[in-house]
């Protein structure tokens, strides 16, 4: 292990973190102020909490993390774990629910901006190509006013998690997608984490399931970006059945 890599270990280990009481199952509804721009056609409550706890963690230092490196299997043992109950290789939680679900796709300008650049070493500025290139990408976008995960976990503590470290959710939330108004948790009375009225609410390795409608290749546990973490699964959506004997861990 090199020292870049134990160092973001010491300083998450050293975080002091809540004890777990017991898990519930509760809802989180998320309620927006702009659209949520997607780049993957799920959006997880497990890898958005994964992704809250490293900025808890780490802080600032969350910036300097390596790209697509995943952390994890260096942990300890005994380390911060997500507050969500796991069965087999998943979590109990399910991906967004958009309310509307209402798709569209919009067209996003990147250009060299000449405010503030008189700092710059360089005299002449190339936008044809390298670091201040301009292009367009279209992106889709879903214009919701609400998004729901249903979890079985502690809320308690994903609560705090997600009311101190997320700000915004989906992709682009800097030039304005997936503002949040408000959050709220509320218990309910079923768990609709994994399947709910015989409906896949997240990607499901078909090995859990006794029956199924259709399967797919997706990534079933975080980090979703991971081709490691991809297996043949029931897509959120299709109809299946969980098989009867699970071991929860």
């Amino acid at each position: 292990m090199n020292k870049e890599i134990q160092y973001f270990i010491d300083k998450m280990v050293q975080v002091p973190w809540d004890k777990w009481k017991y898990f519930k199952n509760f809802k989180v509804v998320f309620k927006l102020g702009s659209p949520i721009c997607m780049t993957s056609p799920f959006l997880n409550f497990d890898a958005l909490i994964s992704h809250a706890m490293l900025l808890d963690s780490l802080g600032e230092d969350f910036f300097i993390l390596p790209r697509k490196f995943n952390i994890s299997p260096f942990l300890p043992e005994k380390s911060r774990k997500i507050p969500i109950l796991k069965t087999g290789e998943i979590y109990h939680a399910s991906v967004a629910q958009f309310f509307p679900n209402n798709l569209h796709v919009e067209t996003i300008y990147k250009r060299f901006e000449e405010r503030w650049s008189e700092k710059l070493k360089a005299k002449k500025i190339r936008i044809g190509s390298g670091h201040y290139r301009s292009y367009m990408m279209k992106e889709p976008y879903i214009s919701c006013r609400e998004v729901i995960f249903y979890v079985r976990g502690e809320m308690n503590c994903c609560k705090k998690l997600i009311i101190k470290n997320v700000y915004g959710i989906g992709n682009d939330f800097r030039i304005g997608f997936g503002s949040i108004r408000d959050i709220v948790f509320e218990e309910i009375p079923e768990d609709w984490s994994i399947v709910a009225n015989e409906i896949a609410m997240r990607p499901i390795p078909i090995s859990m399931c006794s029956e199924y409608d259709d399967a797919a290749y997706l990534p079933y546990r975080s980090p979703y970006w991971d081709p490691k973490n991809v297996g043949l699964c029931v897509p959120p959506g299709a109809k299946c059945k969980l098989k009867e004997a699970r071991d929860e861990i």
